[in-house]
């Protein structure tokens, strides 16, 4: 049955080698996985390993590079499909067919990826790589307890078969993914009962991938709420200055893009700095108003206006009335 992924195609200088098959482990291969042929093509710039695991809905290829000069391998995916990926050691970067960047990775990494069927470039420095695809079949399901935005987007591409590739976040392996790991690769299939724990430990590899997506998000909206906390009493602090109030200002103190600040401001401010910052002054300005014998020049001063008549006017604007009117009223 042909694999999904296909090593098609090198720089000129790889063209005519041709792969051996051989049942002992290369010497430059560190992630073996056991029982398996393996398939090496040797060139005088780079020795490629190949190994490969058919299951029922899914496909496991271990590459494994040896490099002795920078190279660039083209390689091209067979059909449509998502990837639970794993890069195992290296630095590798992927390319489009038309040379345009996907993604690079610098240390061991797993994630989900979808790819339409195409070519696709890979560059390698000298050294060793390696990197394990298990190519998913539909029946695969990515429903969790917990709904995320993020895995709807691939999900979607996969079932329209969108011509755009997507990668999701990258994740750390770490010594609970290496431990899975181990037991993917070093489980010798005899029987349907052991088919079905390489299974088992694929669906772990993809729970887990979830959870920490899952957590990270979590993280993020805790980390976010609370900077957004930080800032509200920031400005509650500083509201009658304006230069300490600008977005600039706010950028620099708490390390934030304009764009991490627009977003944090929309979540946990309920709108944009200028609205909270004129909501807060209105509160203010009534509880001068109403306790305080400050004329309204005093109190436009005071909470951070720099026109009365600006002050004025958003004031009749949310109340109906003019601060001096509103006063009287109040009385």
């Amino acid at each position: 049955m042909e694999q999904t992924v296909i090593i098609e195609l090198f720089e000129e200088d790889l063209v005519g080698s041709v792969p051996k098959i051989i049942r002992h482990k290369p010497s430059h291969c560190k992630f073996p996985v056991t029982g398996l042929l393996w398939s090496v093509t040797e060139s005088n710039k780079v020795t490629i390993s190949e190994q490969s695991r058919r299951l029922m809905g899914a496909n496991m290829q271990l590459f494994e590079f040896d490099v002795y000069e920078e190279a660039s391998i083209l390689f091209r995916l067979t059909k449509t499909t998502t990837f639970l990926f794993f890069h195992l050691n290296g630095e590798i970067d992927y390319l489009n067919d038309q040379g345009v960047q996907l993604t690079k990775i610098r240390k061991p990494t797993f994630y989900l990826t979808y790819g339409p069927a195409d070519r696709y470039q890979m560059k390698l420095g000298n050294g060793h790589h390696a990197i394990l695809g298990i190519a998913l079949e539909e029946l695969w399901s990515f429903d969790t307890d917990e709904t995320f935005p993020i895995f709807d987007e691939l999900r979607n591409a996969w079932k329209t078969n969108s011509n755009t590739p997507i990668i999701l976040p990258h994740k750390r392996i770490t010594k609970e993914v290496w431990s899975i790991l181990g037991r993917l690769r070093m489980t010798v299939v005899k029987n349907m009962e052991d088919h079905i724990g390489i299974l088992k430990q694929i669906s772990t590899c993809l729970t887990t991938y979830h959870k920490y997506i899952i957590d990270d998000y979590k993280n993020n909206i805790r980390i976010e709420e609370t900077i957004g906390e930080n800032i509200k009493l920031y400005l509650y602090n500083h509201y009658m200055f304006e230069d300490e109030c600008r977005l600039t200002t706010i950028q620099r103190k708490f390390k934030l893009t304009e764009w991490q600040l627009r977003k944090i401001c929309k979540n946990i401010l309920g709108g944009s700095i200028g609205q909270y910052l004129n909501n807060l002054r209105l509160e203010k300005s009534i509880q001068l108003l109403l306790e305080t014998d400050l004329t309204v020049n005093e109190i436009t001063v005071r909470i951070g206006y720099t026109s009365p008549t600006t002050f004025s006017n958003y004031f009749r604007n949310k109340t109906g009335y003019s601060p001096t009117t509103f006063r009287k009223e109040s009385k």
